[in-house]
């Protein structure tokens, strides 16, 4: 009898083992996404992330059949609101990931976060070079930077443009006032303006007013804020302000454009995406994101999407949803495919990038630049 009750127990407490196990191995991976969901392009990056677990998910998920789970927090656009954010996702939810953002200004406040508490982070969309410059191996960033848009974007506006005197309108951020700096050291005393704006202002008639008494024959708007420099073309448009309108490599967006009108007709710009680049990734993505979303995707939705599926094939190829130092090393040390193509990464953490695609608005569309 007492063998008997004893073969009972183990039999019941292997079960209860083989339960407990099944059920940990189909916990869901929570992989943290920071937006400024708010705002119409911090709605496009969260839905181009929300659509990669989506399909992760429907392709069998990760790490034994675990489902990815994104646990999100709008940041506003705000240093402080996203600190706050990335700290309730860690000590709250539990998350040793964090994705996303749109601000340099969040990112960079968001890097140190990370570092000081272990986790990883992977921005998506910020520009600013220092980003991925802390010298903590878990940061990395998936956009260009304004140096690597430059190398190639500041010749096209030198020697195919050639303004003779050129203003420059920026959002009052991080990315903002690096390409006022930029813009100086390129065009030295042919920069007559140099405006700055703040995150959360909607009037923008003093703005291009000065801009307009400057002369210039050429201005460049670099704002990450689709509203904001949508109303600003708008601006230009009925104060008749007949320069040349330039949109910092990275920013134009079909919605900026619609915001825009009339006024963003001959706008152009440079990016690293187009939709319309031939490989069965990028055709399943558009199409399940124009599917899903009722809308084709671009950048945004692109990096968005990039953030969460290249760190959870990294989770994959690591073995590991915990250890963030294992992930970093398989997001370093491997090549990833993607909609744009292979995406790789430096000793930074800085993603690779193709040659950027000039753009420009022509009959209310973006479209590349005839050559």
């Amino acid at each position: 009898m007492k063998q008997a009750s004893a073969m009972r127990f183990l039999a019941s407490a292997a079960i209860a083992i083989g339960l407990a196990g099944h059920a940990f191995a189909q916990a869901p991976v929570k992989i943290g996404v920071l937006m400024p969901s708010k705002s119409l392009v911090g709605k496009q990056g969260l839905q181009g992330a929300q659509l990669a677990a989506e399909l992760i998910n429907a392709d069998g998920g990760i790490l034994g059949g675990r489902k990815i789970e994104l646990v999100s927090y709008d940041t506003n656009f705000q240093p402080t609101e996203g600190v706050a954010a990335a700290q309730r996702l860690l000590n709250q939810d539990g998350v040793k990931v964090i994705t996303g953002e749109i601000s340099s200004t969040v990112a960079l406040a968001v890097a140190q976060l990370a570092k000081a508490s272990g986790a990883l982070f992977v921005a998506a969309v910020p520009k600013h070079p220092d980003v991925t410059k802390g010298g903590y191996d878990r940061v990395f960033r998936l956009n260009s930077t304004t140096a690597m848009d430059g190398s190639e974007f500041d010749g096209f506006l030198k020697n195919d443009i050639k303004p003779t005197k050129v203003a420059v309108l920026a959002e009052n951020s991080d990315f903002g006032r690096l390409t006022i700096a930029n813009m100086k050291q390129l065009f030295g005393a042919q920069l007559v303006a140099a405006e700055t704006y703040e995150m959360n202002q909607s009037d923008f008639n003093t703005l291009v007013t000065k801009a307009k008494g400057s002369g210039a024959d050429l201005v460049c708007l670099a704002g990450s804020n689709m509203e904001q420099y949508g109303n600003i073309l708008r601006v230009q448009e009925e104060l008749k302000f007949a320069a040349r309108r330039c949109l910092m490599p990275g920013i134009l967006n079909s919605r900026g454009v619609q915001i825009a009108g009339k006024a963003a007709e001959g706008a152009f710009s440079a990016d690293i995406y187009v939709p319309t680049i031939q490989n069965a990734q990028n055709q399943r993505f558009v199409a399940a994101y124009t599917a899903k979303f009722k809308e084709t995707p671009e950048k945004i939705e692109l990096l968005g999407f990039e953030s969460v599926w290249i760190t959870a094939q990294a989770m994959q190829k690591a073995g590991t949803s915990e250890d963030t130092v294992k992930i970093a090393q398989a997001i370093r040390g491997n090549v990833w495919n993607t909609p744009r193509g292979e995406v790789r990464f430096d000793k930074d953490g800085q993603a690779s990038s193709g040659p950027l695609i000039r753009l420009v608005v022509k009959d209310g569309k973006i479209v590349p630049m005839a050559r």
